[in-house]
């Protein structure tokens, strides 16, 4: 008996080491307010979501800070993100995640979000997905309904 739980907990010990994490970055782009506007709290909601979503599943995570625009960006978001993305890299980040969120002035929830995932080496967009947004009666309501779209991102990361 003895011998058995101590096979066991070799064998459990390799398969603890041999366990990764990926390193993943996000980045969440507001697009459509104006530069002095306070950040807006659906933003923060969709940060704290992706950072937590992903550390809860075992990945590494950090964030670039949270960039502004204008207006929304036209050809691929990558390109105004590309400096963030760099830095990730120098980082030794394997997966970056742009959240575009694009709200119309006045507003207070943005009226569409694009989540876009990428490979770093080989930089290359895997996975993107597109929706509209939507108000919520609760925090709690936002808050489980973005971590339910965000836990949906997971899957898509593969070395």
């Amino acid at each position: 008996m003895a011998k058995r739980i101590a096979a066991v907990l070799i064998i459990g010990a390799f398969f603890v080491l041999r366990a990764e994490a990926a390193m993943v970055s996000f980045l969440v782009i507001e697009t459509g307010l104006m530069e002095e506007e306070n950040k807006k709290q659906h933003s923060m909601q969709w940060e704290n979501s992706l950072l937590d979503v992903f550390f809860d599943a075992g990945h590494i995570v950090c964030n670039a800070p949270m960039m502004r625009l204008d207006t929304k960006p036209v050809g691929e978001i990558r390109k105004v993100a590309s400096a963030d993305m760099a830095e990730a890299v120098e980082g030794g980040v394997d997966f970056f995640i742009i959240a575009q969120l694009d709200y119309t002035p006045g507003s207070q929830s943005p009226e569409a979000i694009a989540l876009v995932v990428y490979t770093v080496t080989p930089a290359k967009k895997i996975y993107e997905k597109r929706m509209t947004g939507k108000s919520y009666r609760s925090v709690k309501d936002e808050l489980e309904d973005l971590r339910g779209i965000v836990s949906g991102l997971i899957p898509h990361l593969k070395k």
